[in-house]
């Protein structure tokens, strides 16, 4: 009955726990402050990983125009890879410095409220107008993707660059050919005559991204030909001479030399 009424061991004993209690709240907070921070690392983490992860790779591109004579480029379509395992989500796309408004696969159109998924470890093709109301089959009902119409020539170099949405891009250029002329003159016997003999050479010329697929020779005193080699003994001295090549991507390239 005396531990009762000692209302001083009461005290002690009611301190104690409220001791105890504040002790396990403060120890409950702190780890539950501890697990939440936790949580946000692994969640920093997981998106540092994902954003390293991402590998979208511009792999070709085809060009095409409105008419055969045409300089400019009407469409443009790039082929792109997803090397990873998690879908890759397109937010934008820039052509030559030049934001493209809409782009479509050929069925569906897109823009930036409208992402352009690509699977994991799989492919798909990007397509492009680059001039307005155009009539080609190569897109669907897609306008101009550019304002104003994006001018590509033939022998534009074109850089590709694809924004994602976890803010990674993806850059390839696309280079015209080079041509290089190599010129001889030598004499040869035609018909029991010796006569001068020209050669031009474009086999050296040079493409980054493709592969020459046609040789074309102009001169102003001289038959045009085609081939990476050209000879004729029907010239005349001096004379000028231009080489025009076209790659796997339409692209094209031409230089000029005189001799001698």
């Amino acid at each position: 009955m005396k531990l009762i009424e000692d209302e001083s061991g009461l005290s002690v004993v009611v301190g104690t726990l409220l001791l105890i209690i504040i002790v396990v709240g403060s120890v409950s907070a702190l780890a539950l402050m501890v697990s939440e921070a936790q949580k946000k690392e692994m969640e920093r983490n997981s998106l540092r990983i994902a954003v390293e992860s991402e590998n979208l790779k511009i792999t070709s591109l085809a060009l095409k125009t409105e008419n055969l004579s045409d300089e400019n480029w009407s469409t443009l379509r790039i082929n792109v890879v997803n090397l990873n395992t998690e879908e890759a989500r397109i937010v934008g796309i820039n052509i030559n410095d030049r934001n493209a408004n809409n782009y479509t696969d050929g069925v569906r159109d897109y823009n930036f409220q409208s992402q352009f998924p690509v699977p994991e470890g799989a492919s798909r093709q990007i397509i492009f107008n680059l001039i307005s109301n155009s009539s080609s089959n190569f897109t669907s009902s897609l306008n101009s993707s550019f304002t104003p119409p994006l001018n590509i020539s033939r022998k534009d170099p074109i850089r590709v660059i694809l924004f994602t949405s976890l803010a990674n891009n993806f850059e390839r250029v696309f280079l015209p050919p080079v041509p290089i002329i190599k010129v001889n003159v030598d004499s040869e016997i035609i018909a029991n005559v010796s006569q001068e003999v020209l050669t031009l050479d474009g086999s050296d010329s040079i493409d980054r991204e493709g592969t020459i697929i046609n040789y074309t020779w102009q001169g102003d005193n001289f038959a045009p030909g085609g081939g990476q080699k050209y000879k004729t003994n029907n010239f005349t001295t001096p004379f000028n001479v231009t080489l025009s090549v076209t790659d796997s991507n339409g692209m094209q390239g031409s230089t000029r030399w005189t001799y001698p």
